[in-house]
């Protein structure tokens, strides 16, 4: 991936093991084939979909199942989805569906899908996180549809975050990603503490959720914790309450807070360009506007300080069928310059909306072993200038 550092900073040295992470692509990819194919099975067992030959329109089901409008977003990435992998086939505003449907008769029934789920998480161990939340949340994808349940009583059962969590424990392209934010967040705090060998630096997290890149930050950090201050926000109180738990314990320097970043900082309490890092981890596609997001961000931050983004650069039909079923997967403005059918922008689009917004120096980072055009994540890093 193309990188460009700010003068100064070494280029980034997290460690990758490539053959671990070629197994966890093979594995990520049978997971997707098996989310495209539940899907299809989805539809079929409620009737959604006709017989091979007929078609079907996104109106049609929406009207046919009382899909809520703030998901018509999802009805077209979802029929988007399917048409990709073979099951309907597009025509014109319609989608007529393919023979291969009848492959999926009878796997969304549970003990099926589970079975199947099974066989995956013995094949692929690298990926064995990700089956739980998918297979919960294409079991219950009608209701969430037409508002019998809430969304988020699927992805967090009984406010608990283990299903989400299981994402993201023992992942080796996200920990490679989370390794890489506390790298980068390492030196700039190094950087600036011995510019100012009396001062304190402060870190900001925005959107710190379950606290995935909120850990290895820490560590990295911790030779540091006398000269410190870092702010865990959130905009969920559950989030806050957790996180308090999980890492509060032994560390005077860690403060906890909401906050909403698509909100002023002034209005919030928070001090404007007071911040020497922002850290925002897969959480900025999910505002309305990234414009004023970025502004925010570039608030709460001293002229010199950096914005440190971990995003998706691009879209994955899992993250459509399991965290696009929430309402806020979808918040972004009908006019936002995102990738189709998702909530989020490519790293030309990181670039340019940053650069809007003050920024400099944007650096992108991605995995080593992979083509540009095939990152699916990416460390944007940019330094706030003395605009906005």
């Amino acid at each position: 991936m193309t990188e460009l550092l700010t003068e100064g900073v070494p280029p980034l040295t997290t460690p990758l093991d490539p053959a671990r992470y070629d197994r966890f692509r093979t594995g990520f990819h049978a997971v997707t084939g098996f989310g495209q194919r539940l899907l299809a099975a989805r539809l079929v067992a409620v009737d959604a979909l006709p017989a091979p030959g007929g078609t079907v329109g996104v109106e049609q089901l929406r009207d046919r199942f009382g899909v809520l409008p703030q998901y018509d977003r999802l009805c077209h990435a979802l029929l988007d989805i399917l048409d990709r992998a073979g099951y309907l086939r597009r025509a014109g505003d319609r989608f007529e569906v393919t023979d291969r449907i009848p492959e999926v008769t009878g796997l969304a029934a549970d003990g099926v899908a589970a079975a199947e789920a099974d066989r995956l998480r013995e094949a692929y161990p690298e990926v064995a996180g990700y089956l739980p939340l998918l297979t919960t949340c294409q079991a219950r994808l009608v209701e969430v549809l037409d508002g019998r349940v809430p969304a988020n009583e699927v992805l967090f059962p009984g406010g608990s975050a283990d299903l989400v969590s299981a994402v993201y424990r023992d992942n080796v392209q996200l920990d490679f990603f989370n390794q890489l934010c506390a790298e980068r967040v390492q030196s700039h705090v190094r950087q600036f503490l011995q510019r100012y060998p009396r001062g304190y630096a402060e870190v900001l997290e925005v959107g710190a959720g379950t606290g995935g890149t909120t850990g290895p930050v820490l560590a990295a950090l911790g030779e540091w914790a006398d000269r410190l201050r870092y702010l865990y926000t959130d905009v969920g109180p559950v989030f806050l309450r957790l996180a308090r738990r999980q890492f509060g314990a032994g560390r005077p320097y860690l403060d906890f807070a909401r906050y909403n970043v698509e909100g002023s900082p002034d209005d919030q309490g928070f001090e404007p360009h007071s911040v020497d890092v922002v850290l925002a981890s897969n959480v900025l596609h999910a505002t309305e506007r990234m414009a004023s997001t970025l502004v925010n961000c570039h608030r709460l931050l001293k002229p010199g300080g950096i914005l440190v983004v971990n995003e998706m650069t691009r879209r994955l039909d899992y993250n459509t069928l399991t965290f696009g079923l929430a309402e806020g997967w979808w918040r972004y403005a009908d006019d936002e310059a995102r990738i189709p059918y998702s909530p989020l922008l490519d790293g030309p689009g990181w670039r340019a909306a940053l650069e809007q917004a003050g920024f400099t120096g944007v650096e992108l980072h991605g995995v080593p072993v992979v083509d540009p055009v095939e990152q699916v994540q990416s460390l944007v890093v940019a330094t706030a200038t003395g605009r906005h």
